[in-house]
């Protein structure tokens, strides 16, 4: 089992601020399902391993970037037979990418090179993160060039459900409320998402408020009910209760987690 990581320290950069880097030769069967506050990327060389976002699960084979968004809850298993050797990379963000990576698994052969070139940082003396930083803003416009001339489009009305769900999630909508702004009948919207993503509107819809409400845990350091309020629930009984089932910790508990998490990877690269 190879593993590199690399952590970087030193000034946060505004847009694309890359966090870490590394490779890792998996052995069989290795699984890791701790969320984190940042954007995470894969790039499988070769093998094969299983990724599951709790809603769908996908068999990831080379040439593909299975794409882990801020708090989302995942896993990730290494195949017994054949595991899988990726590259990857993590970051957070200024720029809002949820529509560039509104999908869980993407077919990007060209974009191999250019997570490999993110190890060539490790033998910079200076201006790792700078250099990173670039390679993130290349890889975003390699994916952006990708998805203009991908023929397998999203449906407009998922794309304009999933941005009605971002600019009201903290409202109590429902599935029927986003159905009547795109003037669908909520059945056949119903069935247009869920074929197009894998999961119905309500369980997508779900999963953003969640993972809205541990970003503000974690990033913004709010209360659990500042944090329930302002991503649409106004029980936080409810709230903590959907949030223990999809984050496997309670509220109270998940920036205490996270942070604990952040410190053990921190220590054992020492």
């Amino acid at each position: 089992m190879l593993r590199e990581e690399y952590k970087l320290s030193g000034e946060r950069l505004p847009g694309l601020n890359p966090v870490a880097y590394g490779q890792e030769k998996c052995a069989p069967g290795f699984r890791v399902d701790v969320p984190r506050p940042y954007w995470l990327l894969h790039f499988v060389l070769s093998g094969k391993g299983h990724f599951s976002t709790g809603s769908a699960t996908y068999e990831v084979h080379p040439s593909q970037i299975f794409v882990i968004r801020p708090h989302q809850t995942h896993v990730y298993t290494a195949d017994e037979k054949d595991p899988w050797h990726y590259l990857w990379v993590c970051f957070d963000s200024d720029i809002d990418l949820s529509e560039l990576l509104d999908v869980d698994v993407i077919t990007a052969p060209a974009c191999g090179s250019i997570f490999s070139a993110c190890l060539e940082a490790t033998g910079l003396d200076s201006g790792k993160r700078e250099f990173l930083s670039g390679k993130l803003w290349e890889l975003v416009s390699a994916l952006r060039r990708l998805r203009e001339g991908s023929a397998e489009r999203l449906s407009p009305y998922v794309v304009g459900a999933k941005r009605y769900i971002e600019q009201n999630y903290m409202k109590g909508i429902k599935v029927t409320d986003i159905a009547r702004a795109l003037n669908l009948d909520r059945s056949y919207f119903s069935t247009v998402f869920r074929r197009e993503t894998g999961m119905s509107p309500q369980q997508y819809l779900a999963e953003y408020r969640l993972e809205r409400a541990a970003h503000r845990l974690v990033a913004e350091g709010d209360s659990v009910a500042s944090a329930a309020y302002l991503s649409g629930y106004g029980d936080i009984v409810n709230f903590s209760r959907r949030f223990k089932a999809h984050f496997g910790t309670a509220p109270s508990k998940y920036r205490e987690m996270i942070l604990q998490h952040e410190e053990n990877g921190h220590a054992q690269r020492k």
